[in-house]
């Protein structure tokens, strides 16, 4: 009896295991689309940068598009080759930047701090 018992807590187990290691692998923190010509950042009123990050190709370019709560945007610390800026008012427009230079380039909300995004140039 004892036998039959353990014999079930492994396969039990070994199952678990199973599952586990399932549902851990689908989860990723990098973009998995390739890089595009060109692609669209919105600053939402929820303070959000949406979607981020996004990738395109060197020369490629983002709009970034701007509803009614007013933001700026800033590279603060990219690499160089960074586009310029761009200062406030920016509700209600959309703002198109190229990205000559290959690099991840980090963007932040000085008006809304923590609200920041990433373009990935490939």
């Amino acid at each position: 009896m004892l036998a039959l018992f353990a014999r079930h807590a492994r396969l039990h187990f070994a199952s678990f295991c199973l599952l586990a290691l399932g549902a851990c692998g689908g989860a990723s923190t990098q973009p998995t689309s390739d890089p595009q010509p060109s692609a669209t950042v919105n600053a939402t009123n929820a303070l959000r940068f949406t979607p981020t990050p996004v990738r395109i190709t060197v020369g490629g370019t983002v709009t970034f598009t701007f509803g009614s709560v007013e933001h700026d945007l800033f590279f603060d610390n990219a690499p160089d080759g960074a586009p310029a800026s761009i200062t406030a008012p920016t509700s209600n427009t959309s703002v198109t930047r190229t990205f000559d230079r290959a690099g991840t380039f980090v963007f932040n909300c000085h008006i809304h701090p923590g609200m920041s995004g990433t373009v990935i140039v490939q």
